[in-house]
């Protein structure tokens, strides 16, 4: 069974030619993260319950570092399955709901810009690390020739 896929945005240049588009793009954005954010806690909490049972009713508690070894670059658990997939859905959910406030930020910060007077024919570059926004062009030019070289890399 193949499993889902979900768009994750890439580290880069994300172009938007317009206000509205940016303030589109950036609650989808969040609206994502915090979808995934849910879907992991839901996650999260069936696989406790599960862990739980197995061991009869015990507290569960977060795995200690003996769990993992060191290979290369990688942190891997071979030994405890359960608990090393639980501990790795925890740092995701963490992950995703610090991308959902951070991008809710940058999003509320948007207004900020409208009250600078940005002209509805500007055009926007994003530049996004790690899937969240973190540094933002308004081009009021919109030189051709600038425009392609952006189309071209974003």
């Amino acid at each position: 069974m193949m499993q889902e896929t979900r768009q994750v945005p890439p580290p880069g240049l994300v172009k938007l030619n317009s206000m509205r588009a940016l303030k589109l793009y950036l609650k989808d954005l969040m609206v994502n993260y915090e979808r995934e954010t849910d879907r992991y806690g839901g996650k999260v909490g069936r696989l406790m319950r599960i862990l739980e049972k197995d061991l009869n009713g015990k507290e569960l508690k977060r795995l200690r570092e003996v769990d993992w070894k060191k290979s290369g670059m990688l942190m891997v658990n071979a030994t405890e399955p359960g608990r090393g997939t639980l501990e790795l859905m925890i740092e995701a959910m963490e992950d995703y709901k610090a991308k959902a406030t951070r991008t809710a930020e940058v999003l509320a910060s948007i207004g900020e810009l409208e009250k600078l007077g940005t002209p509805e024919t500007a055009a926007f570059l994003v530049y996004l690390r790690h899937g969240v926004p973190l540094r933002l062009v308004v081009d009021t030019s919109r030189n051709p020739e600038v425009d392609d070289l952006i189309t071209a890399t974003a």
